[in-house]
């Protein structure tokens, strides 16, 4: 069905529609891609990535909350909505989008953005009583896209730094404490490590979505490979983990070998014993034995529980910076 925007720009054969799987979820990742090889961001996603998360949409309505953008029967842009209950105790309505760069600077990003916003209010409307903003995020590559919020009324409210190590030479094992032990992750217990991340990024930031979506999410990630992944235990007790990947098609695509030091965590009664560091240190010596010459990570740049010292310490720098933008609804 054929959607009318009001603010529409003047382009021939355009229409707007509703999502159509499966061919949408091979035109998300061809747009998204398109967009960061546009704008140098060294990132790509796989289709298989596309399909977990519309598989598994948690909050996010697939019939009403993404809209896209065609011309002769070609996608050009869309966007997508949903919304995430708040660490804060505020709900958070995601308001984003990519429109292919060959087709910017037409009025495109400022007519879906404004429809999203919209679409948005009345899913808000029906909601209990709490704080609620649209929320957005870019890279600081992204000059079009910083530029289209800030001019729509969004304001910075957080920034999130990418780190990378460069090589993963000289990688310094560092001890536990005294009765903590590693074991290997085991599928069997997947329940059991998606609990703790949950309860470890509770106290963070942002968002903690504990739906039984984002299980699913996690489980059916065509990167997961918890061969990768470093648990430590005390007991019958998982006391801090790092979910490490490898994402081998972005691998190829920008031809390098870079392993990522994911969902790094550490349960509450376990900090600030060192625990932390060294289950990044031998991350890092398991994505080196997996082929890997470099590794990355994403930090809150204010993150409360010293997580970036952490991170400078195990030979990571910051590179690349996004941008948490907020705006009341």
């Amino acid at each position: 069905m054929t959607v009318l925007l009001p603010d529409a720009p003047a382009i021939p054969g355009l229409r707007f529609r509703g999502l159509q799987r499966p061919a949408d979820d091979a035109a998300i990742a061809e747009l998204v891609n398109a967009g960061m090889a546009a704008n140098n961001v060294p990132h790509r996603l796989a289709l298989a990535q596309i399909t977990s998360w519309l598989d598994h949409p948690s909050t996010l309505d697939l019939a009403a909350d993404l809209l896209f953008a065609e011309v002769d029967g070609s996608v050009i842009a869309y966007t997508e909505g949903g919304w995430e209950q708040d660490n804060d105790g505020g709900r958070n309505y995601a308001a984003w989008g990519q429109v292919h760069p060959d087709w910017q600077r037409r009025g495109l990003g400022t007519a879906l953005l404004h429809w999203i916003e919209r679409r948005q209010r009345r899913v808000a409307a029906e909601h209990p009583e709490v704080e609620k903003r649209l929320e957005s995020w870019a890279n600081e590559l992204e000059a079009g896209r910083l530029a289209l919020l800030e001019q729509n009324g969004y304001e910075i409210v957080r920034y999130d730094y990418e780190m990378e190590r460069p090589n993963l030479d000289d990688i310094k094992p560092l001890p536990f404490p005294p009765g903590i032990e590693l074991r290997p992750a085991r599928e069997e217990d997947l329940r059991r490590h998606w609990e703790v991340e949950i309860e470890v990024f509770r106290d963070h930031w942002g968002a903690s979505d504990a739906s039984e979506d984002s299980f699913e999410r996690t489980r059916t990630d065509p990167r997961r490979n918890m061969s990768l992944w470093v648990v430590a235990w005390q007991g019958n007790e998982i006391v801090g983990q790092v979910m490490n990947r490898i994402d081998k098609e972005s691998n190829a695509e920008l031809g390098m070998q870079r392993g990522w030091v994911s969902s790094v965590g550490v349960r509450r009664p376990w900090r600030r014993q060192g625990i932390g560091r060294a289950l990044v240190a031998e991350s890092l010596r398991v994505l080196r034995d997996a082929g890997m010459t470099s590794a990355g990570l994403g930090v809150d740049a204010e993150n409360a529980h010293g997580a970036l010292g952490v991170y400078e310490a195990s030979g990571f720098d910051v590179v690349r910076t996004e941008r948490v933008y907020r705006k009341p609804l």
